[in-house]
């Protein structure tokens, strides 16, 4: 054992830190080389509610979607969009079990965070939950590991009182009506006094349509939270025709 552990620190020292993407050698045991970073999809001009990357040339803070039909939560923070390289990055965390990307993700996610001058510290975070099922298929809730992650870097407290009572159909190919039929009566929250006059973030991977994040924002607001947010990794941003997303 201690033998292992002296020549993994030799192997450290002599031989560089290799990007994750790339695989060029990187700086200061830095897990992404400067330029894979500087390439990554960034949101640069984020609806303020759900975070759907707006036209450059728009003068509105808000998506015509939020604009239309006013979300149950107040705004989202998600630097990325679900783009190649990040939606690889995520798949691989999400579905083969390759945690060192999800900690980098949310490394990258808590710089992005710590520099925005917006920024709104919560009272809680709650991972967006995973049916039982689901969860004993992947081993795991990556929106559980992402909200710890942040939670001990942010000192904020972490509740999973939230859960589904139902494992849901895949959203995939539902109409708007559809998807929120599919989610009607799916979540609940075990301890409804812990939100109470709280700012609560929920936390997940990926926003598709927000269906979710709505469904759950609501419950929160109904349970007496003041205010309920969205931390997410990525954004899919909308197709041509906003009810053929997933």
């Amino acid at each position: 054992m201690v033998y292992n552990s002296l020549f993994q620190r030799l192997t450290q020292a002599l031989l560089p830190f290799r990007c994750l993407l790339c695989l060029a050698p990187c700086e200061h045991h830095a897990q992404i080389c400067l330029p894979c970073r500087d390439d990554l999809p960034r949101i640069s001009s984020p609806c303020e509610q759900c975070a759907l990357p707006l036209p450059n040339l728009t003068q509105s803070r808000f998506c015509a979607h939020c604009l239309h039909r006013t979300p149950a939560f107040s705004h989202t923070f998600c630097p990325f969009l679900y783009a190649f390289p990040v939606s690889r990055l995520i798949a691989k965390f999400k579905h083969q079990q390759q945690f060192a990307l999800g900690h980098l993700l949310a490394q990258l996610w808590l710089e992005d965070y710590l520099q925005s001058p917006t920024r709104a510290t919560p009272a809680l975070l709650m991972p967006v939950p995973l049916h039982r099922q689901r969860r004993w298929t992947r081993g795991f809730n990556q929106s559980r590991l992402l909200a710890e992650t942040w939670s001990k870097a942010l000192d904020i407290r972490l509740h999973d009182d939230l859960y589904r009572r139902r494992d849901t159909p895949s959203q995939q190919g539902l109409s708007a009506i559809q998807r929120r039929r599919n989610l009607r009566g799916a979540f609940a929250i075990s301890h409804p006094e812990l939100v109470s006059g709280k700012h609560i973030a929920l936390v997940d991977d990926v926003m598709t349509t927000g269906t979710t994040a709505n469904a759950l924002a609501a419950i929160l607001l109904r349970a007496g939270a003041t205010r309920v947010d969205i931390w997410c990794l990525a954004r899919t941003p909308a197709p041509a025709r906003r009810d053929q997303q997933e």
